[in-house]
């Protein structure tokens, strides 16, 4: 008998253990920010200044930027992140670790940052919140699910004039 308890104790001092390294693990992996999936809240911070609040698209301007303002057909730079509603985020130039590079007005960025970006400032942060029409539509894409409004947070680095 006292063979069978000290097996017993045996096997279970094995699941203590297994658990103990499991907890470990995952207290560890939670300290790690793979950024999937989290949820950031886009920026808080009171805006500078509001440029457009038309038709659901919204700009504010979060740190004034120097120059002249961009105009279609410029080049623009940007750092940007991304936020559904809910706050989840969905898409990061800093997370691939490039900036985008398009020329605005021309269609090659979604209509809402070609109307909401002009007169864009060197040097400028905006939080940007567009609305579905103006987005993704009735369709979504990637993660972005139909007729939701995306809110960006967007940093331009450079504009080289046209």
């Amino acid at each position: 008998m006292n063979s069978e308890f000290s097996d017993i104790a045996v096997w279970l001092g094995y699941g203590v253990c297994a658990a103990a390294v499991l907890y470990f693990a995952i207290t560890q992996l939670k300290k790690l920010d793979f950024g999937l999936g989290t949820s950031h809240k886009p920026e808080k911070a009171k805006p500078v200044r509001v440029v457009k609040n038309t038709g659901g698209l919204k700009s504010d301007i979060m740190q004034e930027g120097k120059g002249d303002g961009a105009k279609s057909l410029d080049t623009l730079t940007v750092h940007f992140d991304a936020f559904l509603a809910s706050g989840e985020k969905i898409d990061s130039s800093h997370d691939r670790g490039h900036p985008l590079t398009f020329k605005l007005g021309t269609g090659a960025v979604i209509y809402g940052w070609d109307q909401a970006l002009k007169g864009v400032r060197a040097g400028e942060k905006r939080k940007v919140t567009v609305p579905a029409a103006m987005a993704y539509g009735k369709k979504g894409k990637n993660k972005v699910p139909p007729n939701a409004s995306v809110i960006f947070e967007v940093e331009v680095l450079n504009i080289q004039k046209h």
